[in-house]
């Protein structure tokens, strides 16, 4: 009997890895991604004078000021301790200690393994809009592959955090909808006040439910038998909301008593220089890497992080430029067809509306679109509004929801199982991970020479 337990045992293990193979994979290949050469780039660099700083600050027991709310920089301020815990690191005393005095691992790996969670959370989120394995695989794999998400993973800087909780959020809200729980309901308003704790862009996720809430209250409306039809999946229980209403903003209160407390400060006048920074800087010098809104999707203005020049003796002899430079750059094919799957979609979309209200039925197209085009669109729209200087990685969170829109399509047309269909997913795919090599080094930090470095600059705004 021992022996057939140990077999049945076996058997199963190898079919979860069967089964969950491909995820593994590119899970795995995002932890190489993310986690190699973390800490050979010395810091700070770009952003890592603000982030990294102020979370030393709280161990040094020094006051300061920061623009944004302090969860980011309590968690990198976590991931400092902790890696001075390792036994293989140097021992420090807090109090004093400078950032040049730290390795920047310590302040970057929080960052990496949040976006690496990411990858899993854009996957599961998936599965919960549309139970098929290969749309949420796509989905993990262009996560994985995006320029911008992979070098803002790699720095002290708090991007990648507030995104990985404002799509947890999501997470915890499609499962809301579809269970009527009000556990799910409180987790989603636990982790959306966890996303604008760490920077007010986080109210984006809050404003793409609220649309989705208005959205398909409207359509029962219009569908008389919605509640039948719904299958489950979206349970308007106006009490259940008030969790989503009021609990991001108790948690969001209630995370700043520390901040507060270390810097001796209160919250009315923390949040008056906050706004004045964020609303009333329309006549400051723009910085050189600013960009509008609107020309995030087509990347007009990549940004660069790092740069470093040296020169090597060639093997001719002859002196050889060699350039080590961080460029946040997203995936060029990644992108471009990314944007255009919104396109698409949301002309698509408005005959899923039509189709839906003439067969009295909340149709699965309605349903998955919906939920990707409004998160889409709330987070990138209001960018139109601010005067301060905007950057292109204010559009992550849009361009993973317009990563989504692009497996959706691809997903749906290799269903159709025709040779153009198969051969323009097979395109696609080959084009973004082609872009994702050959972008690579710099997004990564890579020694390349000057001449692999320009040949990389197709446009000057570029550099």
């Amino acid at each position: 009997m021992q022996w057939k337990r140990s077999l049945d045992s076996l058997n199963n293990l190898l079919f979860i890895l069967k089964e969950h193979f491909l995820l593994g994979a590119i899970l795995s290949l995002g932890v190489v991604l993310r986690f190699y050469g973390l800490g050979l780039i010395p810091g700070p660099i770009f952003d890592e004078v603000f982030y990294p700083i102020f979370a030393l600050n709280y161990l040094n027991g020094e006051t300061f000021f920061a623009v944004h709310p302090p969860l980011g920089s309590y968690l990198l301020s976590l991931g400092i301790y902790l890696y001075q815990l390792l036994p293989w690191t140097d021992s420090i005393m807090f109090g004093s200690v400078n950032i040049e005095d730290i390795n920047p691992f310590s302040y970057r790996w929080i960052s990496a393994l949040s976006s690496v969670i990411l990858i899993y959370i854009g996957y599961k989120i998936s599965l919960e809009l549309m139970n098929k394995k290969g749309f949420a695989l796509l989905v993990a794999l262009f996560l994985t592959l995006d320029g911008s998400l992979l070098v803002d993973s790699r720095i002290g800087v708090i991007n990648s955090l507030f995104s990985l909780f404002g799509f947890m959020s999501m997470l915890f809200f499609i499962k809301a909808l579809k269970k009527n729980k009000m556990s799910y309901f409180f987790l989603t308003g636990l982790l959306l006040g966890s996303a604008f704790s760490v920077k007010w862009n986080g109210l984006g996720f809050w404003l793409s439910m609220i649309i989705l809430v208005v959205l398909f209250f409207i359509l029962s409306k219009f569908i008389d038998n919605f509640e039948s039809s719904k299958q489950n999946r979206i349970n308007l229980n106006p009490l259940n909301f008030l969790f989503v209403f009021l609990v991001p903003f108790l948690f969001y209160l209630a995370i700043w008593l520390p901040d507060l407390l270390h810097n001796n400060s209160n919250l009315i006048d923390q949040h008056a220089q906050m706004i004045s920074y964020h609303f009333d800087s329309g006549d400051q010098k723009p910085h050189p890497y600013s960009s509008p809104w609107y020309t995030w999707p087509l990347m007009i203005r990549p940004m660069g992080y790092f740069f470093e020049s040296n020169t090597i003796l060639g093997p001719d002899l002859v002196d050889k430029e060699i350039f080590t430079a961080i460029h946040l750059l997203p995936n060029p094919a990644l992108s471009l067809f990314s944007f255009i799957a919104i396109v698409i979609l949301t002309f698509k979309w408005m005959g899923f509306v039509s189709e839906s209200i003439g067969r009295q039925k909340i149709l699965d197209e309605l349903y998955i679109s919906s939920f990707i085009l409004v998160g889409y669109y709330a987070n990138f729209l209001p960018w139109a509004f601010p005067e301060r200087s905007t950057f292109i990685y204010h559009y992550q969170p849009s361009a993973v929801f317009s990563f989504m829109a692009l497996a959706y399509l691809l997903h749906e047309a290799v269903k159709k199982d025709k040779t153009e269909s198969r051969m323009l997913y097979m395109a696609t795919l080959a084009l973004i991970l082609i872009s994702a090599i050959y972008w690579l080094p710099l997004h990564l930090g890579m020694p390349i020479s000057s001449e692999s470095f320009y040949s990389k600059m197709w446009f000057i705004s570029w550099i």
